[in-house]
């Protein structure tokens, strides 16, 4: 078994594609703390009237039932930002400037969202339709392993390469911090609204780690997804087109069918466990426990399909 990780590890790092999807990410790490810092501007002696008038024109948005305002998502995300001003007044949490650490937090935000998702998708999807694709799954499956083994440690070798791709982003995203915006800001508040409607607060590095901590519960399941895909197509690129699609697809229908109760039976609606802690949940009567019921459910699917269709394969078509 061990052999079989050292050969697919090897397979995928002496690939150029997979340099080139971290060197990717580098880039956009960097570019990002660079325009950050030539826009960075101080914080305002009198931060404390610029939420004021901020807060009246969020009111009157609200009160007026102007129609952008009173969208779902605008709506909600409006009314956050009214409370965690007020409490920021209130309580004298003044904005922070950017460190090492909020540039961090900016960066998971931004990244683990969606180039992240879909550079895990890319490797994912190719993983075991490319050996289909170039003809090179009859020179494995000649080896004295089961295609037990073989499927497994290809799907460990995906999720090490997402570990290894979000430990990269981390690294990277707090040196290029502290080189532009220093080293300091590990303790400073980060103000957020629970799923009870609470306004509190935690300082950056708790925040950052617990966002990284929810992110990889989603990254298991997008590389789930996208290896059972893998498995089923015999094209490596028809693979990749269609886990980098349904990521996509499946964010928009949870959003276009919120009106529905069982939206919340979607696999998407429930890989963000974080809604859980941060803002509440995105549709009515989720409940983490129900989440994590349903992630486990279709992680038991995937999985039980992806090794029922790679063991029943007909190698002799390829």
């Amino acid at each position: 078994m061990l052999n079989l990780l050292a050969n697919e590890n090897m397979k995928l790092y002496r690939r150029l594609r997979t340099w080139i999807l971290v060197l990717i990410m580098v880039a956009i790490v960097i570019l990002t703390g660079v325009l950050m810092k030539t826009h960075e501007s101080p914080v305002s002696a009198n931060w404390k009237q610029t939420l004021i008038t901020q807060d009246q024109l969020i009111s009157q948005q609200l009160t007026s039932g102007h129609h952008l305002a009173m969208l779902g998502a605008n709506k909600a995300y409006l009314e956050v930002q009214l409370k965690t001003n007020q409490y920021e007044i209130s309580h004298n949490v003044a904005p922070a400037q950017n460190t090492a650490w909020s540039f961090a937090n900016e960066i998971e935000q931004r990244a683990i969202g969606a180039l992240l998702t879909v550079f895990v998708a890319i490797v994912a999807g190719d993983i075991v339709a490319g050996e289909f694709s170039g003809g090179t799954i009859k020179l494995l499956l000649t080896r004295p392993q089961t295609r037990n083994k073989i499927l497994l440690s290809k799907y460990i070798s995906t999720l090490l390469f997402s570990v290894v791709l979000m430990a990269i982003t981390l690294a990277v995203s707090l040196l290029v911090g502290t080189i532009l915006f220093g080293p300091s800001g590990a303790d400073a508040p980060y103000v957020y609204i629970n799923a009870s409607g609470q306004v509190l607060q935690m300082n950056m590095v708790a925040y950052l780690f617990a966002n990284y901590g929810f992110n990889s519960v989603s990254l298991l399941m997008t590389v789930t997804i996208a290896f059972m895909i893998s498995t089923i197509f015999r094209s490596s690129s028809v693979a990749i087109a269609i886990s980098i699609l349904s990521l996509f697809i499946g964010n928009t229908l949870v959003e276009v069918l919120q009106s529905y109760s069982w939206d919340k039976f979607i696999l998407f609606a429930n890989l963000n466990l974080a809604q859980y802690f941060f803002n509440g949940p995105l549709i009515q009567g989720m409940t983490l426990s129900f989440s994590i019921t349903t992630l486990i459910v279709y992680f038991v699917v995937m999985i039980g399909l992806s090794w029922y269709i790679f063991k029943k394969r007909d190698v002799a078509l390829t």
